[in-house]
């Protein structure tokens, strides 16, 4: 159970880019090539098997019509005999004496039977049997006693039961062989091919065309036969053929071999398939004295499967080209992604890692290309961002070191002070003591570090202190008023905010006036925004300088936050900086009448906050 629980469903997403292109290409390239040329070579396979059965099967009945026409030509000899009645007339006649028998023969006889042999006898012998004892039974002539009576092809002559006038009869090698003789010019044949009729008789099996001579009844006296016996090397001969590429059998209707091209034909012919051939039957069909008969083809499957050969090495060689060619090029493309995508997400984990390394790759369009070429661009901006972040956060903590040190220098002045302020008391010299306390104080105010934002409170006081030492140094040439609402005096705002302007004020509009200058500070709250206003009624400025200032302020950048009046650029950065969109700001001068500056802010703030951010503030002023 436990195991199965562990057990994680199959996504695709969880394999790797190796094994997806592995699985497409199996399932995309391989298997359905193997399939699709298997299919083919099956089919096309089957196609040259039976075209090649098919070429078999021809050259099998090219063979079997010779054999035919070989009969043909041997019936029409015997239809030629059959048809002579001068041949009738001679056998059917009783002779006194061997002279009138020895005058028949010389005359009628061997004219009738050698004129056709004697072009034909290397192929077949012809014999006549009668049962005319008055004739010379020697040759040609053949009489018919009881020996040949008993003889199978006499039996199937004499057969009441057959439907034909002629008998296509086969001899068996166990049939009683006898030497019969044979005609003048059949004993020359023989003597020249070296077997005699009757060795080829005994030899081997031998078909023999058998016709009864009843054509003409008026010569019917005496029973008359005609037999051709055709030479088992003629029908080798006409039935052999160099070309044929397998064994041939000639079938009886009894299932005999009449003719075989090995010497010692199977016993079983059809049971040679048993042994890895290929048997093609064909039986003479459309022939009435042939029905039965069959030719038979024994073929080792070699031969049918050679003509395969060529078609499965093109088949090989197809799906080799089929599979090498998107082979090659699905591995180039893989190779191509996994190696690219590899090296990415290596450069990934080294990021990881915090080791910002741009990517050696060649300069490629593709998806791949485009991401590495981002990557190097982000990895390169990381490393900018880092070293700008690097070298704030060292100006930073120069900028802490610096301020803490400066921190230490004004001790010894603000000891100073005290000391100075201490010696004026003791002499009596209140004014001058009092305006030491309140530089003192201003001081150790504006030197406090951390404390950015404060109440609109503690700005004002900043700005009285100020306002006091420099009444102190103007005497009656100076006069200010404050009118601040309560409701606004915890409005916090970065500290140093309203007493540059009162500086400016008194600096570049009192100081330079001959009458008597006055200095104005308000806060009020309309609505939902808090208005703070410094107006003094020196010196003013020209309208061309006015503009100058307007546009001045609204330029950003090191430059313009340099040289003078630096302190009322200073105030808008840092008011616009902290408020944003809801700050506003005017300025308002006329030469000879005095300036007039206008703050607005929005009066909602998070008092809370602040009063917390104010406990610390207050823990951290604490004077060492």
């Amino acid at each position: 159970m436990k195991m199965m629980q562990n057990l994680r469903p199959f996504r695709w997403n969880d394999l790797r880019l190796r094994n997806k292109l592995m699985i497409l290409y199996f399932a995309a390239v391989f298997i359905p090539v193997m399939l699709t040329n298997t299919f083919f070579y099956t089919i096309t396979a089957g196609n040259v098997r039976t075209e090649k059965v098919q070429d078999l099967r021809q050259s099998l009945e090219r063979n079997k019509d010779n054999f035919r026409k070989m009969l043909e030509g041997v019936i029409s000899f015997s239809s030629v005999i059959y048809n002579d009645g001068v041949l009738y007339s001679a056998l059917d006649r009783t002779y006194a004496s061997e002279s009138e028998v020895i005058a028949a023969y010389g005359e009628v006889l061997n004219n009738s039977i050698n004129r056709f042999v004697p072009l034909n006898k290397q192929f077949y012998n012809a014999y006549l049997f009668t049962d005319n004892d008055s004739l010379i039974h020697s040759g040609l002539l053949q009489f018919i006693d009881l020996q040949t009576k008993q003889e199978g092809w006499y039996q199937a002559t004499t057969d009441q039961a057959r439907s034909r006038k002629w008998l296509l009869y086969t001899n068996t090698p166990t049939a009683t062989c006898r030497q019969t003789g044979a005609t003048a010019a059949s004993l020359a044949a023989s003597e020249e091919t070296g077997a005699g009729a009757g060795s080829a008789e005994c030899g081997a099996p031998y078909l023999s065309v058998i016709r009864e001579l009843d054509f003409y009844k008026a010569y019917s006296s005496y029973h008359k036969i005609l037999r051709v016996d055709i030479l088992p090397h003629y029908l080798e001969n006409t039935l052999f053929d160099h070309s044929f590429p397998g064994e041939i059998y000639l079938l009886n209707p009894q299932g005999d071999v009449i003719y075989s091209s090995e010497a010692e034909p199977p016993a079983f012919i059809h049971e040679e398939a048993q042994r890895g051939k290929t048997i093609i039957a064909s039986a003479f069909e459309g022939v009435d004295y042939l029905k039965g008969w069959e030719m038979v083809g024994i073929y080792p499957n070699e031969v049918v499967n050679q003509s395969l050969l060529d078609s499965r090495k093109f088949i090989i060689y197809l799906t080799c080209a089929n599979l090498l060619f998107p082979s090659i090029i699905i591995l180039l493309i893989a190779r191509s992604l996994n190696l690219r995508l590899g090296m990415l997400l290596g450069g990934i984990k080294r990021v990881k890692n915090q080791r910002f390394e741009m990517l050696k790759a060649k300069p490629a369009s593709d998806e791949i290309g485009q991401l590495t070429e981002e990557f190097n661009r982000m990895t390169q901006q990381i490393n900018g961002l880092i070293q700008d972040v690097y070298v704030a956060e060292l100006d930073r903590r120069q900028a802490q070191f610096n301020a803490l040190l400066s921190q230490i220098n004004p001790h010894y002045l603000f000891n100073t002070l005290d000391a100075i302020r201490m010696n004026c008391v003791i002499k009596g010299e209140e004014e001058t003591a009092s305006v030491i306390k309140l530089l003192g104080r201003g001081f150790r105010r504006s030197l406090s570090w951390g404390e950015d934002m404060i109440p609109l409170q503690e700005e004002m006081a900043f700005v009285t202190d100020y306002l006091d030492i420099q009444h102190f140094r103007f005497g009656h040439r100076l006069s200010y008023q404050l009118d601040i609402d309560e409701e606004v005096l915890e409005l916090p705002l970065p500290k140093m905010s309203i007493l540059p302007l009162v500086e400016n004020a008194c600096i570049h509009g009192i100081e330079y006036s001959e009458q008597p200058g006055s200095i104005t500070v308000s806060a009020k709250l309309h609505s939902t925004r808090v208005v703070i206003r410094v107006s003094d009624n020196g010196i003013g400025m020209e309208e061309e300088k006015l503009r100058h200032w307007l546009a001045r302020l609204e330029q950003s950048g090191v430059q313009h936050q340099q040289g003078k009046h630096v302190g009322l650029k200073n105030v808008y950065d840092r008011l616009k900086w902290h408020f944003g969109s809801e700050f506003s700001f005017s300025l308002d001068s006329r030469y000879g009448e005095g300036t007039t500056i206008e703050l607005q802010m929005p009066a909602a703030f998070a008092k809370d906050e602040f009063i917390g951010e104010r406990r610390i503030v207050d823990v951290e002023n604490v004077d060492r």
